[in-house]
C-alpha cells in the first residue's frame, strides 16, 4: 500500500486525490468508481466514518478501532495514516515536503 492510497482504481493513479473521503466518511463507497475495488475499502469506510463521527461527537477522533492519534505538534508530526490496518507515523513524505524549501509557490 502506497501512503494515502486509498483507491486502487486506475492503479493507485489518484492515491488519496481530493473529496475522495466523502464516500468513506459516509460509508458508500459503492457511490463512486473513484474508490476502487479494494476489498478492504468497506473496512476502510467504517473506520473512517466511525472515526470523523467520533471527532465531531467529542473533539477526540480516538476509538477502539484506530490506535491511538496523538495530538499533532511540530516536534513529531504525528500523522494517522487511515487505511487497513491505520497507523501513527511520524512526520510521514518528510522528503516530498523538503523538495518544497525555498520554493515560491504564490507569486
Amino acid at each position: 500500500m502506497k501512503l494515502g492510497a486509498w483507491s486502487d482504481y486506475k492503479g493507485y493513479l489518484f492515491k488519496a486525490c481530493h473529496a475522495l473521503e466523502i464516500p468513506f466518511v459516509f460509508d458508500n463507497v459503492d457511490s463512486l468508481p473513484l474508490t476502487g475495488s479494494r476489498p478492504d475499502r468497506y473496512e476502510l469506510a467504517a473506520i473512517m466514518s466511525r472515526t470523523w463521527a467520533t471527532f465531531a461527537r467529542k473533539g477526540d477522533p480516538n476509538h477502539p478501532e484506530i490506535p491511538n492519534w496523538p495530538a499533532y505538534d511540530l516536534k513529531d508530526r504525528a500523522t494517522m495514516i487511515i487505511d487497513t490496518p491505520c497507523y501513527v507515523e511520524n512526520d510521514p513524505a518528510r522528503q516530498e515536503l523538503d523538495a518544497w524549501k525555498g520554493m515560491e509557490v504564490i507569486p
